[in-house]
């Protein structure tokens, strides 16, 4: 009860010198940390920056995301009670309050996103971005201070094993592509479809099972390119998330919500991020040469 009224007290602190630019910092900020911005920029980095590390940034993001869902429902502590503290875009944060997903998922996401140029040479600017983000959630009146500790602790420890892990990884001959990928694309569809999962399981599961078969068969079959003039990037870009909104949006409309159908549309959307665009590109670049 000490702890609770103490994290109270910290919320209010920070909500006494609201305004108007504020809030709107603090929107900002948050947005830095929700799922549709990592929707955006994954594809991004994956097709206009770098492939390899754009499929290891996406499988980083959503194991993340994973983690950070089953700690949730393991602790199940509630949100600050929205009659006791001014709340901001409370849809940004349903569930249940510890660890801070907003929190965890920023540690992990631009942490190893500072693990490549130019980006590397920003620390002190990636931080900040950080500290934005998890600080933006105690002013919106979202999570308690605890929240945002338990998801740096969380997302630190996380992001210093998957670095590990990568780099033993990348040592050996077969590499990412030959031992892990082919393994999360008949692993976790086999364990989702057999286990009552909820529906961040599937869509987790999906999306990875989607980018890991893509990547392999884009790798092998058109290899392309993400450099490119600036017309040819804006081109894929248009595509890819043209395409993939109105992929979401009519499998949205046409198929049941429940667990087979959930894995199923992020499954088909990872594949179209992975593969689908990238055979697109390639294929209008080499029909536009030839003519």
């Amino acid at each position: 009860m000490g702890a609770e009224t103490g994290g109270y007290q910290v919320i209010l602190w920070c909500q006494s010198v609201h305004n108007e630019i504020l809030d709107w910092f603090a929107l900002f900020a948050t947005f830095l940390g929700t799922e549709t911005f990592f929707l955006f920029f994954v594809p991004f980095f994956y097709w206009c920056v770098d492939k390899k590390h754009g499929i290891r940034l996406a499988l980083v993001f959503l194991f993340s995301v994973y983690l950070n869902g089953f700690f949730k429902e393991f602790f199940q502590i509630p949100r600050p009670d929205p009659s006791r503290v001014r709340v901001l875009w409370a849809s940004s944060g349903g569930g249940y309050s510890f660890p801070s997903g907003h929190a965890q998922n920023a540690m992990v996401f631009w942490g190893w996103l500072g693990r490549r140029p130019p980006w590397r040479t920003k620390p002190v600017l990636l931080g900040l971005v950080v500290l934005a983000i998890s600080l933006s959630r105690i002013y919106m009146g979202l999570h308690f201070p605890v929240d945002i500790v338990g998801g740096w602790l969380l997302g630190g420890l996380l992001l210093v094993g998957l670095v590990a892990v990568d780099r033993r990884i990348s040592r050996t001959p077969k590499g990412w592509e030959g031992r892990v990928l082919p393994w999360l694309g008949v692993i976790l569809p086999t364990a989702v479809l057999l286990t009552q999962s909820r529906p961040l399981e599937s869509m987790v599961a999906g999306a990875m099972t989607g980018f890991c078969s893509g990547y392999l068969l884009e790798s092998r079959w058109v290899d392309f390119s993400p450099r490119g003039p600036w017309g040819y990037q804006a081109l894929k870009l248009l595509l890819g998330w043209g395409g993939g909104a109105l992929l979401a949006l009519g499998m949205k409309m046409s198929l049941p919500q429940s667990q087979p159908y959930v894995f199923f549309q992020y499954c088909v959307l990872g594949i179209w991020v992975s593969l689908g665009v990238p055979y697109i590109i390639t294929r209008m670049r080499t029909l536009g040469g030839k003519l």
